[in-house]
């Protein structure tokens, strides 16, 4: 899908359980052969996958995503809502549990939920060219990203706690180094093509096509990635008696230590996402830069995480997610003034923003999931992973709409910080950073 110690182990919360009836038939565990063909599958995987998610923004946004956005329309504010979607298939993710829980396959979650998710972008390629709908396309835009994300949401549930049972606990930091950073390598191909098609079509008066021919390539993408995840050997799940809703989703959340961990990363949401959905617009309507600098600037990320991805797997299987979240959270708290910083005619910070954010991201995303990973209890992990995403979302919806309401409310505003002037999306920019401070000390202490 496009990320230690032992598990905890914690009972399931459930009245007297129904034993044959609906119980998940046990299957034999996986070979070694088989853990090690279904890890170098995921590999595969992840690289055809993430060219789908870099184009399309299906995690985290996209410079593209919010071009599209701009193009049919979308204000600040619905900027802001858009960077609030993703809470939706955080949502849908207790969707996936459930259904996980009652299926016992993860593997038709992740193939089918991902490639519905995926496949909606066939339709919303084609909105620009649709002039007949007389401005109802950024309304259609909203519904079937909104729907995309929620499918999604499905499959990512599933696709984490596969991928919790497939890779050894051991081996998760490198492993998912190594596969992040393939993964980054297929971004940095993705973005720069995309961005010169994008760039080149726009420079003859045809943006629309040029948008319908990038997210065409990225529905291709997803058709390829579902064929070969369909191959992918998934681990049994632990057999046992359907539990009521209530039982599945409340056991994860009498984990002391789990709930402490989702709350840190609820903050985390808010902090950052008050800004995420800004960055790109800022980049383009402000600094004036083309999809194609934009793009460089993601390749020039992915390129420096090419190097420290695997650097910071080691390094947390060496000393512990702990020290090594916190420093990489610490090194995130500088880069939005990057941004702040740069002008149409100098954006040296924001070469350094690229620069340092392939140092520091890569170790801060994966540390995260390797964390949820280790603190979701055994028993629910499904459930836990999704409680974690829902509780998150949360906070990425709160901050998404704030940040909206912010940035229309900032848009001719000017402070000044000494010898730095903010105004409008920049203001933002400097509360994420002080944000992001203050989250370093939460981690620290949670973690």
């Amino acid at each position: 899908m496009g990320t230690s110690t032992p598990v905890r182990h914690v009972a399931r919360a459930t009245a007297a359980p129904r034993p044959a009836t609906g119980s998940i038939p046990a299957r034999a565990p996986l070979s070694p052969a088989e853990v090690r063909r279904g890890m170098r599958i995921s590999i595969l995987e992840g690289a055809i996958a993430n060219i789908h998610i870099t184009i399309t923004g299906a995690i985290g946004g996209s410079v593209f995503l919010t071009g599209f956005a701009l193009l049919l329309g979308a204000n600040s504010f619905q900027l802001g809502l858009m960077g609030a979607l993703p809470f939706i298939g955080q949502l849908f993710q207790f969707v996936g549990a459930y259904l996980e829980e009652r299926m016992g396959n993860r593997r038709a979650l992740v193939l089918y939920g991902a490639l519905a998710g995926r496949l909606i972008w066939a339709l919303l390629l084609a909105l620009p060219l649709l002039s007949f709908l007389n401005g109802a396309q950024l309304a259609i835009f909203f519904v079937g990203l909104a729907c995309s994300y929620a499918f999604n949401g499905i499959a990512s549930n599933a696709w984490m706690s596969w991928m919790s049972d497939l890779v050894p606990p051991q081996r998760r930091g490198a492993y998912f180094g190594l596969r992040n950073t393939v993964a980054a390598l297929a971004a940095m191909v993705a973005t720069f093509l995309a961005g010169r098609t994008l760039d080149a079509f726009r420079a003859e008066g045809h943006e629309a096509p040029g948008y319908a021919a990038i997210f065409g390539v990225a529905v291709l993408a997803a058709l390829a990635a579902a064929a070969v995840i369909a191959r992918q050997p998934e681990p049994p799940l632990r057999p046992g008696a359907r539990v009521s809703p209530a039982a599945l989703f409340g056991a994860p959340l009498r984990d002391r230590s789990f709930r402490h961990f989702m709350l840190a990363g609820t903050g985390w949401a808010l902090v950052t996402g008050i800004a995420v959905p800004f960055f790109s617009a800022y980049g383009l309507n402000t600094l004036r830069l083309s999809f194609a600098t934009l793009g460089l600037t993601a390749i020039v990320t992915s390129a420096v995480s090419l190097v420290f991805g695997p650097v910071v797997g080691r390094l947390q299987d060496r000393y512990g997610y702990r020290v090594v979240l916190v420093a990489c959270v610490l090194g995130t708290v500088p880069l939005p003034w990057g941004w702040i910083l740069s002008t149409p005619t100098n954006i040296a910070p924001l070469w350094l923003t690229a620069i340092f954010s392939g140092v520091f991201w890569p170790g801060l995303t994966q540390g995260l999931a390797n964390v949820l990973m280790d603190r979701a209890p055994s028993d629910c992990r499904g459930a836990a992973m999704a409680a974690y995403s829902a509780v998150t979302g949360l906070g990425t919806l709160v901050a998404g709409l704030l940040g909206g309401a912010l940035a229309m409310l900032l848009a001719g505003a000017h402070f000044s910080l000494g010898p730095v002037t903010l105004s409008g999306l920049a203001c933002l920019f400097a509360l994420t950073s002080l944000g992001r401070a203050l989250m370093a000390a939460v981690f620290w202490k949670t973690l």
